[in-house]
């Protein structure tokens, strides 16, 4: 399974909520996680995100020249 979406939320203090979509499926899946979880996947996922390596990340950049340009001029 690939994730389409995936981001947490925290509706009310002490729970923690890993919310996705499937690629290809309607519909977002909800798991509520221990703090424990959320730990180890802040603490793993900071980790791989740092780590080096030859193969692209999955999660594609939104900037595009003309947002870049566009920002840049609004500064002028």
């Amino acid at each position: 399974m690939i994730a389409k979406i995936a981001y947490l939320t925290s509706p009310a203090p002490n729970r923690f909520i890993l919310n996705y979509q499937e690629e290809g499926k309607d519909g977002i899946e909800r798991v509520e996680i221990t703090k424990a979880h959320l730990a180890n996947i802040l603490i793993d996922g900071i980790a791989l995100a740092l780590r080096e390596t030859s193969v692209p990340h999955r999660v594609q950049s939104t900037i595009t020249e003309n947002a870049e340009h566009e920002r840049t001029a609004s500064r002028a």
